[in-house]
């Protein structure tokens, strides 16, 4: 009985969720995000406000870095790592947010990779992820 009822509340959890994102947008982690970034769904509409001096990141969930064709200003070692395959996973999202440098450095093998991302967050970077997610579904 207990396992059928924890299952039963998964549901409701995705739904608390999905409710608190639009309010994310107000999120401090967001706000940084935002000074850069804006997410505009395919059909024009903008589901998060932000800059556009970085990509959309509408859709990023599982794409390909450097995968945004209309931003043309990716740097030369983040196109360096998508040329390696690697995509937008969890794990490579968190490990970017925490030290963007960094993680163009293990994935390119490039000790002096650089990004072109100058913020660095090494908390709150999953329910960034998990914001953008939602966005994109």
């Amino acid at each position: 009985m207990k396992a059928a009822k924890m299952k039963s509340l998964r549901p409701l959890a995705l739904i608390s969720f999905m409710a608190a994102a639009p309010a994310f947008a107000d999120d401090p982690r967001w706000r940084d995000c935002r000074t850069c970034h804006m997410v505009e769904a395919p059909d024009g509409s903008i589901l998060a406000r932000g800059g556009r001096s970085g990509p959309n990141l509408f859709g990023i969930a599982g794409r390909p870095l450097a995968a945004d064709s209309a931003f043309r200003f990716y740097s030369d070692d983040l196109r360096a790592a998508a040329d390696t395959g690697a995509r937008w996973s969890e794990e490579n999202f968190l490990a970017y947010m925490a030290n963007p440098d960094q993680f163009l450095r293990s994935v390119t093998g490039n000790e002096q990779a650089e990004s072109g991302m100058h913020v660095e967050m090494r908390n709150g970077a999953r329910e960034v992820f998990d914001y953008l997610r939602s966005l994109s579904n």
